[in-house]
């Protein structure tokens, strides 16, 4: 609003309400409740624009509990941030491209075929590294991967669980002609695991077929820097939604700060969602690397940017591997401007 106007309009009523007060009149109660009523509606009109609802959506995966850990421990009561979950990444992809999430939690692989599909993205954090989290597991009685040949696996159609099979055929000359490929969601991978040899998967659901008897055939820790998670919004919720995207990151980085100094009280917090017990929860990072603020604030800064170095090798890749159709612009991909500052 111009504020040249509203200050002459104030100035108006207040003319108005001055004069009527002379008068004396009966009228002149009546007229001030009318002024003031105005000048309330002025001053509001001029005021900051509420944040509408910030919504980030993830599916089940240790390294985006954070989000949730700073959620229960309290840090987004008083903001505009709201979590929601999905069965698996491909409802959050769903939802990010109709514009239902403001943002999502997604491995960089998830993003880049999001903006392969002319959506403006912008990764605002590094969430984690998988350091053995996803792997191919197989039933006991398959001891190597070459006895995969044949075979039926289960993979989510994501380009993840793409990068890892390949990757695990790969290592013994194998390639993905040479088994049979069976298309399995995530919240259907221990279904799967029944009627399959062998499953794509990540954790939780890794330490739980674990437990079932299923044989480690090949991780993510034999393919380091590959699988990347990262938090990506829409360009325009930078604009619409400053206050929320700061609130959110500040929360996730005292989650993490929480984490790592109350690793038993977290753990507890986050055994529901993640449908382990607190020793399997806590055993669970052991595979995966959470890049705290610090690290953050490294990976989007440089000469050359770090996080811009890993996606272009990734882009490469997997122009390479058929992984994307065609490549993609990244110069303005990255944003680190919501990252809280080092204290």
């Amino acid at each position: 609003m111009d504020k040249t106007k509203t200050s002459k309009n104030l100035s108006f009523i207040v003319a108005i309400s001055t004069a009527v007060v002379k008068a004396g009149s009966n009228h002149g109660i009546r007229w001030i409740g009318i002024c003031c009523v105005a000048g309330v509606f002025i001053l509001s009109a001029c005021g900051p624009k509420p944040e509408s609802a910030l919504r980030i959506g993830t599916n089940n995966w240790p390294g985006y509990e954070p989000l949730y850990l700073a959620r229960s421990l309290g840090e987004y009561e008083e903001s505009s941030v709201r979590l929601i979950e999905f069965s698996n990444a491909s409802e959050v992809i769903h939802a990010l491209r109709s514009k239902t999430l403001e943002g999502a939690a997604l491995t960089l692989d998830e993003a880049l075929t999001v903006v392969e599909d002319e959506f403006d993205l912008r990764i605002i954090l590094v969430m984690d590294y998988s350091n053995g989290g996803d792997a191919l597991v197989a039933k006991p009685e398959i001891s190597s991967l070459a006895e995969l040949r044949g075979k039926r696996i289960a993979v989510e159609y994501t380009a993840v669980g793409a990068i890892l099979l390949n990757a695990a055929l790969d290592s013994v000359g194998m390639h993905v002609s040479d088994v049979e490929i069976i298309a399995c969601m995530l919240d259907e991978h221990i279904k799967c695991y029944s009627s399959v040899d062998a499953v794509v998967t990540f954790e939780p659901v890794k330490t739980m077929l674990m437990n079932q008897g299923a044989r480690l055939l090949f991780d993510s820790s034999q393919i380091p820097g590959r699988i990347i998670d990262v938090l990506v919004v829409h360009a325009d919720t930078i604009r619409t939604h400053p206050n929320a995207l700061r609130r959110l990151l500040i929360g996730y980085v005292n989650a993490l700060e929480y984490l790592r100094t109350h690793p038993d009280d977290a753990a507890k917090r986050m055994v529901v969602r993640l449908g382990l017990s607190p020793g399997e929860v806590i055993a669970s990072y052991d595979y995966i690397s959470l890049p705290g603020l610090a690290a953050n604030h490294r990976l989007f800064t440089g000469n050359p940017v770090p996080l811009q170095t890993t996606v272009d090798e990734l882009l490469q890749f997997m122009l390479e591997n058929n992984l994307i159709s065609r490549s993609v612009a990244t110069k303005d991909l990255l944003d680190g401007s919501f990252l809280p500052d080092i204290q």
